[in-house]
Parts: structure tokens; C-alpha cells; sequence
């Protein structure tokens, strides 16, 4: 799917490092790994009417509630974390 680019939110030095990152792993778009897993996110679950701006806010609370997760010393919410990473790896993967 071609996308066309709004303005994306610019968090200075956090933007620029997650655009470096997205093209270490190949992604040559010039999108930030956010962008790419809210692209993705609209890809598997069929929300092409859902923002950019919303699907980012989603992916970036994914992220932060996956680290919370994964620091757990509660081992089922660790797995539920475990879970999750996986559910952003494979919305990161259907970004392209």
C-alpha cells in the first residue's frame, strides 16, 4: 500500500534516532519505526479510516505498557508483555 505522509509529530532527537533505526532494518521511507508499526497496525486490523495521528498514540501506549510489562516481577504479566511485543513486531512487519 503507498501511503501518502502528513506531518508527523517531530520529537527532536527520539524522531531522528527511530528513522535511523527504521532504515538500519531496511525501511528506506524515511518514516520512524512508530509510524511504520501504526501503518501496520491499520493494515492487520482492517482500520485504513483510522488516523495516522491516533494510530501512533496507539502504538507509542502498546510500546510503553510492553517495557512496563517486560520489567514486571509478576511473571503472568510478563508473558502478557512477551504477547504484546509480538503483536507490534508483526504490526512493525505489516508497515511495509
Amino acid at each position: 500500500m503507498k501511503y501518502n505522509f502528513p506531518v508527523e509529530r517531530n520529537y527532536g532527537a527520539i524522531t531522528e534516532a527511530s528513522r535511523s533505526i527504521n532504515e538500519f532494518f531496511g525501511d528506506k521511507s524515511g518514516r520512524t519505526v512508530s509510524l511504520r508499526t501504526a501503518h501496520g497496525l491499520k493494515n492487520l486490523f482492517k482500520a485504513h479510516d483510522l488516523g495516522e495521528d491516533t494510530a501512533e498514540d496507539i502504538v507509542h501506549a502498546g510500546m510503553v505498557a510492553t517495557g512496563t510489562m517486560l520489567k514486571s516481577k509478576n511473571e503472568s504479566v510478563k508473558s502478557t508483555g512477551v504477547f504484546l511485543s509480538l503483536i507490534l513486531f508483526c504490526c512493525y512487519q505489516a508497515g511495509k
